[in-house]
């Protein structure tokens, strides 16, 4: 509370200085984690997964987007949360996603307890955890420091093709989206490129303005130990609801 303090007495012309001194990451320790998280990616994108049936019989990762604070870029120096989008390739709809979201999430799981890359890095704690849509949530330890990290992982449908950045998405993506009746936020990950893109090229001065906003929000409505699930407590949500008091997570925030 007394950093929340220092933040209301700083005048705005050295609110620049606050943000580098107080929210800004040490640029060593986030490579160190982005380092330790590429172990994540690579698996994901080299693995190939057998599917059941139902699905195809060899699930491929198309691609894996960090998304939330470590993708647009406007991570607050005590976040340990990583979150990544693997956008696969046996998803061939909205529904098809939908529908086979769990079998996907249990087929990454089993393989991964067999990845002794990821066993080198201390992994545990792996579960699916309950969420807008569910996820694979871990914890694994940076190289160097051995420091617990939070990664979570979201399969999703690649609505959005090789698109470019900043392009924007043809009006057939929004009708099937629209036509699949999805609940609220279960398909915001296929969209997440978008989301991210939106912040990630902004100037540094609104990024730190959204590093202000976050750590307002933290300090002032969840501060000391006893915080709720970080995923509710630490980011703003932003045109999204946490259905049914579940956490959302960052890929169906702006923030």
């Amino acid at each position: 509370m007394a950093l929340m303090q220092e933040l209301y007495s700083t005048p705005a012309s050295r609110l620049d200085s606050f943000v580098a001194q107080w929210l800004q990451p040490h640029r060593e320790w986030k490579e160190e984690v982005l380092d330790t998280v590429r172990t994540v990616e690579e698996f994901l994108r080299q693995e190939h997964f057998q599917g059941k049936r139902g699905l195809d019989q060899d699930v491929r990762v198309l691609k894996v987007v960090k998304v939330g604070s470590f993708g647009n870029g406007t991570v607050l120096r005590s976040t340990r949360e990583v979150e990544l989008v693997a956008f696969l390739s046996c998803f061939h709809s909205f529904q098809e996603a939908a529908k086979h979201h769990k079998d996907v999430l249990r087929l990454i799981w089993k393989t991964m307890w067999q990845s002794q890359n990821l066993l080198d890095l201390g992994l545990e704690d792996l579960r699916m955890e309950q969420r807008v849509p569910d996820a694979l949530v871990f914890t694994i330890q940076t190289r160097g420091t051995a420091e617990p990290i939070t990664v979570t992982i979201v399969p999703a449908y690649r609505a959005l093709g090789p698109s470019l950045p900043n392009s924007q998405p043809p009006p057939e993506v929004y009708v099937s989206l629209i036509e699949a009746c999805g609940g609220p936020g279960n398909f915001c990950p296929s969209f997440s490129e978008l989301q991210r893109n939106f912040v990630k090229h902004r100037p540094t001065k609104l990024k730190s303005l959204l590093r202000l906003v976050k750590h307002w929000y933290q300090q002032a409505h969840h501060p000391g130990s006893g915080r709720p699930h970080p995923q509710r407590g630490r980011r703003v949500q932003m045109g999204h609801r946490c259905s049914e008091g579940l956490p959302v997570p960052e890929t169906g925030l702006l923030l």
